[in-house]
């Protein structure tokens, strides 16, 4: 999308991911197939800050790569 809004969204695995955040607009996670998940945003701004955060409190900064989302730092 080259317009506002914004949307942000990726398929996921990962049954520890309990929030998702882009930038400052959380995420609706959808529960799709056993723990295949989906999540979306919708925001105002582009090339926003992806953090997720796990059911154990841990929050990580991904960003996108080609083929998916990667990791960048953990804290």
């Amino acid at each position: 999308m080259n317009h506002v809004p914004y949307i942000y969204s990726v398929a996921i695995d990962d049954t520890l991911i309990s929030e998702v955040y882009a930038g400052e607009a959380p995420a609706k996670i959808i529960q799709v197939e056993g723990n295949k998940r989906f999540w979306y945003a919708v925001s105002d701004k582009k090339e926003v800050q992806v953090t997720v955060v796990k059911s154990d409190g841990t929050r990580e900064i991904i960003e996108e790569i080609e083929g998916g989302w990667d990791k960048v730092v953990e804290y």
